[in-house]
């Protein structure tokens, strides 16, 4: 989540020792989206590219011409993924022209005023399958333990089927983080390094590791 292209473009050859398997780039925290072909050049890692609205907890709150503009840049350029909120309007239309730039689309939906029930997670699902997601995202926030647990035991249930994100944001959303991905989710989010998180509740890559060795799951 850096401020600038140039300043991206090191932090991702800082990360290569930590060998992450995705990297997001977080485009509405930069002053400026031109040249963003060079953040392709600077990895092979598989990318991300993010532009989230602030309406779905993010920074940017320019037209959303401009923010399907640069995202459309990023799917030519190369970024293998193209996040994309399930709100977005003529979204149907947004994800036939990113997959045609040979992007794979990633639906999201994010709640941040608390975690979706058990029905209401369903249908989210069922419209993001709907819309041509290759990967389902359902991210919320947790108020207590059981948000967590809720999030858990969806992922159990669905990840088989689908490509699923499905975990909760905020300090009691920790163990959804660091569990989806063993109870099946298709990956989970960490900072690059602890005070460089993107969202409330990411542990970093190195703790999140630590972790699932201790689990036995590395």
């Amino acid at each position: 989540m850096e401020s600038t292209v140039r300043r991206t473009t090191r932090a991702l050859r800082k990360l290569e020792h930590e060998d992450p398997d995705f990297v997001e780039i977080r485009f509405d925290a930069m002053k400026s989206t031109r040249s963003i072909s060079e953040i392709r050049d600077a990895t092979d890692r598989p990318l991300i590219a993010t532009y989230r609205s602030r309406g779905q907890g993010g920074l940017f709150s320019g037209t959303e011409e401009m923010r399907m503009k640069t995202l459309t840049q990023a799917a030519e350029d190369g970024f293998d993924y193209v996040d994309v909120e399930l709100n977005v309007k003529d979204f149907t239309k947004t994800v036939r022209q990113l997959k045609q730039h040979g992007a794979r689309v990633i639906v999201s939906y994010h709640d941040r005023n608390g975690t979706p029930p058990q029905r209401a997670l369903e249908s989210i699902l069922e419209r993001e399958k709907r819309a041509g997601g290759e990967i389902c995202k359902i991210v919320g926030t947790a108020k207590n333990y059981a948000d967590s647990l809720r999030c858990l035991t969806f992922v159990n249930e669905h990840a088989r089927g689908t490509r699923l994100v499905c975990f909760c944001m905020g300090r009691l959303g920790i163990a959804s983080r660091v569990l989806s991905p063993v109870f099946g989710a298709y990956f989970t989010f960490a900072s690059p390094s602890s005070g460089r998180e993107t969202a409330s509740g990411q542990i970093s890559i190195d703790k999140l590791r630590a972790l699932y060795k201790e689990l036995g799951v590395a």
